[in-house]
């Protein structure tokens, strides 16, 4: 079990600190697992309270010895109750807040209503904005971490290539990959931040199943198992020359890999196999296009380009209403960070950025085709984290 570096925490803090400064945040009481895990190195049920100088003090209400074991902050404190916490924080000089920042994108309102209550604020504003921007830009230890989740997710791509068989259904193919990742120590969970947006592990869905749209904000989806969760592998299936599409997570410490690659039993159907051609075509062109000042929303608008010159753009990331309006996002603690490969978005790329680039085609009642892979923007240029080949006939 590796515990997040002290030093490591401690320009997380500082950087978050700075853009409190900077709006005028007095403190902020961060709450939520994820974000627990990047400031705190811990996701024990806790209250992390940073004031926008001086040390962070994590108070936590269950675990408190195990948190001590995972956190490298120095102030780890037990507290029985949210209703101790504002004779804690006076005891440590932390009297009326003018501004409190919590993380009002996934605080629920009960909650909020409740810290409003208990806690001696004049107000409290939404910090999530400057924990986005802190989060987004990775560390070098961060991104040691993403190239360990992108190892792990070829692994998976390796026990894809190897164990598809005629006749096997999507669920028995998800399940073997599943198991070999679980002993490479794969954490089983991946966490998305948007409200409702659930994944599990991602995508292994086949032939016209490829093709149905998913209820969460991405291009395939499949049928799943049940009307309960309508995603992911189901009990189709699955047959030669037809599309079997590995869109799955590795995780490594918490940090996640997003990698997609097409595979079949035989030959794909001659439309999705030019539109395969495509997808690889349109990836070369992206990865040339990675460096620090390009604008995210450039990506998408030279991805559609591409894909129309070849007459192929009401089948781009989607198909119909059902389209996508982004080629490539964010990962990091979860899947769905900035910065976002998506129309219009003029937020430039930065060094420390890592981020996925999917371009993908859907054929309703055929199936999808597509490549995706893992990109960190370097002062020069990029840096290819996913190396799995692009080789699509896995026949034996």
């Amino acid at each position: 079990m590796r515990r997040t570096p002290k030093e490591e925490l401690a320009n997380r803090i500082r950087a978050l600190q700075g853009c409190m400064a900077s709006e005028s945040i007095n403190a902020a009481l961060i709450v939520q697992n994820a974000d627990l895990l990047y400031f705190a190195g811990t996701v024990q049920q806790s209250f992390l309270f940073v004031p926008v100088s001086g040390e962070p003090l994590l108070f936590v209400r269950k675990n408190p010895e195990q948190a001590r074991e995972e956190s490298a902050l120095d102030h780890v404190i037990p507290v029985g109750s949210p209703r101790d916490l504002p004779a804690m924080l006076s005891e440590k000089g932390f009297g009326k807040l003018d501004r409190l920042g919590m993380e009002l994108d996934v605080l629920p309102v009960n909650h909020y209503f409740r810290f409003q209550k208990l806690l001696n604020t004049g107000g409290i504003v939404d910090i999530w904005p400057a924990i986005q921007a802190v989060r987004m830009i990775k560390s070098s230890h961060e991104i040691s971490l993403l190239q360990e989740a992108a190892v792990l997710t070829d692994y998976m791509v390796g026990v894809a290539r190897k164990s598809l068989r005629e006749g096997m259904t999507e669920v028995e193919l998800a399940g073997i990959i599943e198991s070999a990742a679980r002993t490479k120590g794969h954490q089983g969970m991946v966490r998305m931040r948007s409200f409702n947006q659930e994944i599990y592990w991602g995508y292994l869905v086949s032939g016209p199943d490829s093709a149905a749209p998913s209820f969460i904000d991405t291009t395939t989806g499949g049928r799943g198992v049940s009307v309960a969760f309508p995603s992911g592998a189901g009990l189709r299936v699955i047959g030669r020359n037809e599309p079997v599409i590995f869109d799955l997570v590795g995780v490594a410490d918490g940090y996640n890999s997003d990698e997609t690659r097409t595979l079949c039993l035989g030959s794909l159907p001659e439309k999705l196999d030019r539109a395969y051609q495509v997808s690889l075509e349109i990836l070369r062109a992206l990865e040339r296009m990675i460096r620090p000042g390009i604008a995210c929303g450039d990506f998408f608008s030279e991805a559609e380009r591409i894909a129309g010159v070849h007459g192929l753009g009401e089948h781009f990331m989607g198909f119909g209403k059902q389209k996508a309006g982004f080629c490539g996002h964010g990962i990091g603690i979860e899947l769905d960070e900035l910065p976002v490969l998506m129309k219009g978005n003029r937020m430039p790329l930065s060094p420390g950025m890592v981020f996925t680039v999917e371009p993908k085609f859907v054929f309703p009642g055929l199936g999808s085709v597509g490549v995706e892979d893992n990109f960190a923007v370097t002062e020069g240029g990029s840096r290819k984290l996913t190396a799995s080949t692009y080789e699509v006939d896995v026949s034996f």
